[in-house]
């Protein structure tokens, strides 16, 4: 994936091998979303996604990451769903995106 967009693979000039490595057989290749290994960080273990997204914002909440820890230790579905609203407030809460205020997640 380059510049957001999935590379187009030429099946007809792969042997078999090549054709199974890249995605099957004709069936095309596979693209995920770049972040897609946050999503599944998240949901393996919703503190270590709370503590990157921390890191990346400079530390500013550092209590997000205690709540979190502790949400998750009760059961996990807890933190899970504190780490999913901090999904919500994280890089979708941008200015252009309409569908989210920032306002509401600087509480």
């Amino acid at each position: 994936m380059s510049g957001g967009r999935c590379s187009i693979t030429d099946y007809d000039n792969q042997s078999l091998s090549d054709k199974l490595m890249d995605g099957g057989l004709g069936y095309g290749s596979v693209c995920f979303p770049q972040e897609m290994g946050k999503y599944i960080l998240l949901i393996i273990f919703p503190p270590l996604y709370v503590l990157i997204q921390q890191w990346n914002s400079g530390f500013d909440r550092i209590d997000r990451i205690l709540v979190n820890f502790l949400l998750t230790s009760f059961f996990y579905f807890p933190g899970l769903l504190h780490a999913l609203s901090l999904l919500k407030c994280g890089p979708m809460a941008s200015p252009n995106n309409k569908n989210v205020n920032p306002d509401q997640c600087k509480k």
